[in-house]
């Protein structure tokens, strides 16, 4: 027996991979902040929006049953949205694999600009949950000093903001696409709508990928647990303010918003323009009702800014990654 027992025993529990160790850091940061009631007041303002969504959608298929409380409703309107409503029935009945497919893109293309605020504010809400705690309170240390490379560390918070996203965007495109055609009137307007669904999740997707990144580079700035969200929102809202004032100064202006180059993206995912003329054609009042759009909206519509988006939030990931690189380093 030796003279100092050092009372060591072999491990023999379950070993655990690394994906289990980066999974764990998500983990935690998705728990720590839906602590936060804002957070999850978020997350259920999301997936009730899903919800109207639905109801949208379940709305629109009412169109072809002609005792719906819709049909009586629409009765009552005057008789220019009357005709409007006529025709656009007759069309969803003549020709499903069209006028569904087109209504909903159009439709999903809305909810999804549209409800993108909502992820962009929880993101700022999550944002000390990132690394600005992390940086604070020198947990890189600790996890570079465990069998965590800093990729794998980053890997994780990527996870966390990427997480955030699903909860706050993904899930309610999928709730709204499902139950909204769960609630049809034929069940092939699940086929119908496939395309719909295609463009939204490949923007979504694309969005949530971008976003992440871009707030794990705001996230590293400071220390300071107010700091970070504060750039973050104020980033977000200089962008939104920077727009029209682009317009009759410096276009090149624009593309500092990334809310303005994520829309010009879905824009080219959704090819709106495309799908307006399909509605025209086939309901000639609408071209009538669409008559007082501006050129320079249907130019928007024709012919998003893609290239000038893709560029500037490429240069935008770039400097977050060099900010990570700067400060997400063991010391």
């Amino acid at each position: 027996m030796p003279i100092h027992d050092a009372h060591y025993q072999h491990w023999e529990g379950v070993y655990c991979g690394i994906w289990t160790r980066r999974w764990v850091i998500a983990r935690t940061g998705l728990t720590f902040a839906l602590r936060n009631k804002t957070m999850r007041n978020l997350v259920a303002l999301s997936w009730m929006l899903g919800l109207v969504m639905a109801g949208v959608l379940f709305l629109l298929g009412q169109l072809l049953v002609t005792d719906s409380i819709v049909i009586k409703w629409v009765a009552t309107l005057n008789p220019g949205l009357q005709a409007f409503a006529k025709l656009l029935t007759a069309w969803l009945a003549q020709h499903p694999e069209i006028s569904v497919r087109t209504t909903q893109n159009l439709l999903f293309y809305l909810f999804c600009v549209y409800s993108t605020p909502v992820s962009i504010f929880a993101l700022g809400i999550a944002m000390p949950f990132l690394i600005t705690q992390d940086l604070v309170s020198n947990a890189i240390i600790i996890y570079s000093s465990k069998a965590l490379t800093r990729g794998d560390y980053l890997l994780g918070k990527f996870s966390l903001a990427f997480g955030i996203l699903v909860m706050t965007w993904l899930v309610p495109v999928c709730w709204a696409w499902v139950i909204g055609n769960l609630l049809a009137p034929d069940w092939s307007f699940f086929w119908h709508s496939r395309a719909a669904l295609g463009h939204a999740l490949f923007f979504g997707l694309t969005t949530m990928i971008i976003l992440s990144g871009l707030a794990l580079g705001v996230s590293a700035l400071s220390r300071r647990e107010k700091s970070t969200p504060a750039v973050w929102f104020m980033w977000w809202v200089l962008g939104i303010v920077l727009q029209p004032i682009a317009q009759n100064t410096e276009p090149w202006l624009r593309y500092l918003s990334f809310s303005y180059n994520l829309k010009q993206i879905g824009l080219a995912i959704f090819r709106l323009g495309d799908d307006l003329k399909v509605a025209q054609d086939n309901i000639p009042i609408l071209g009538e009702m669409l008559r007082s759009i501006r050129p320079v909206t249907r130019e928007a519509l024709n012919n998003p800014m893609l290239n000038g988006a893709l560029l500037g939030l490429g240069l935008m990931l770039i400097a977050a990654g060099l900010i990570i690189s700067k400060r997400v380093t063991p010391e």
